[in-house]
């Protein structure tokens, strides 16, 4: 598997990791200042193109309880 990651001025990160079979996206979208909402965009592409995708938007207060339910779980330190 190859990965890769991309972050832009714009507040977006992009890990991609690529395989023989499919190819995955993490997109991670910030927007400051609009009550520090998190966009997070998952997008796979399997071998017969098609484009599997899920997205999800969280703010501040529920991102801080997915971090501490993360560190919880002993996934994140």
């Amino acid at each position: 598997m190859q990965s890769t990651f991309h972050a832009s001025d714009s507040g977006q990160a992009v890990i991609r990791n690529t395989t023989a079979i499919d190819n995955e996206q993490l997109v991670v979208t910030l927007h400051p200042g609009n009550d520090s909402m998190v966009d997070i965009q998952i997008k796979e592409e399997v071998s017969d193109g098609e484009l599997v995708s899920n997205s999800i938007s969280i703010n501040q207060p529920n991102m801080q309880k997915l971090v501490a339910w993360l560190r919880d779980q002993g996934v994140v330190d």
